[in-house]
């Protein structure tokens, strides 16, 4: 129904626009042509004008006061066709309007489907059962990185290593401790990964970096332009794992996690 207003008036408004606009135009040019007709009328009724015979003066005297009728009445009639014909358009375009509106809906209701019968019967039980509820993202568990770290530890005495302090110690003395934890390391770390370089020749020798190259298995430096393959010098020849095997978690995540244990001995004097 708002709609329907709304269009009532913008229709209506229209029409009373244009139409003003062609009443004030045709009004101009009836009283520009009555007074034209009497500025051609006036110098034979002025005294001393042209002489004419009294039956021809008298129907210029006739002429004049009948264009001075019109003058005085151009203006109402123009107004009053003018109105008439505004509410004439304004009838006629409502009525297209509401025979197009009302073709529109039929189209409408035609494409829309039908809804469905509504019953009084009870939906059907099914004996399936409801979805469950999505359970929230658990974080991964810290276990397996607490034990690889406690195997360097066990083997290789890798936390130690890392947390000493090095400045007392001379160099010959820091490489005799590296040896043994660069073994015990090695031999943890190779229980849980597999690993392999990357390119099988010596560092430093030249190699050809092909147009598909892995950008996450190689990392160019130096002065890199253009496309490829490349040529350039071997400076690491990189690693990857070919296997993983991640340990099992052995101790409850509530825990603390212990990376290796604290030693005491028993029965022993301190120094």
């Amino acid at each position: 129904m708002r709609a329907k207003r709304i269009w009532s008036v913008q229709s209506l408004l229209t029409c009373f626009f244009w139409n003003a606009v062609l009443v004030g135009l045709l009004y101009f040019m009836a009283d520009r042509t009555v007074d034209g007709l009497r500025q051609w009328v006036d110098p034979f009724l002025k005294p001393g004008g042209t002489a004419l015979p009294e039956d021809a003066r008298s129907a210029f005297s006739s002429l004049d006061q009948f264009l001075t009728q019109i003058r005085t009445y151009v203006a109402p009639v123009v107004l009053g066709v003018g109105g008439i014909a505004t509410f004439i358009l304004w009838v006629f375009v409502m009525a297209q309007g509401r025979s197009l509106a009302a073709r529109v809906e039929a189209a409408a209701q035609s494409v829309l489907p039908s809804p469905a019968p509504q019953t009084d019967k009870p939906a059907p039980k099914t004996d399936r059962p409801a979805p469950a509820a999505p359970s929230p993202a658990t974080e991964p568990s810290p276990q397996p990185v607490i034990q690889l770290l406690s195997n360097l530890q066990r083997h290789g005495r890798f936390i130690d290593f890392l947390q000493e302090d090095l400045s007392p110690y001379g160099d010959a003395q820091i490489g005799a401790v590296a040896r043994s934890v660069h073994q015990g390391c090695n031999r943890a770390l190779a229980e849980y990964v597999e690993m392999k370089s990357i390119f099988d020749e010596s560092e430093g020798t030249a190699v050809l970096i092909p147009p598909n190259f892995d950008v996450n298995s190689v990392r160019l430096t130096g002065n890199v332009s253009g496309n490829p393959p490349f040529h350039g010098i071997l400076r690491h020849r990189g690693w990857k794992a070919v296997n993983v095997r991640l340990p099992k978690a052995t101790a409850g995540r509530d825990k603390e996690p212990v990376l290796a244990p604290a030693e005491v001995e028993i029965g022993a004097t301190a120094p």
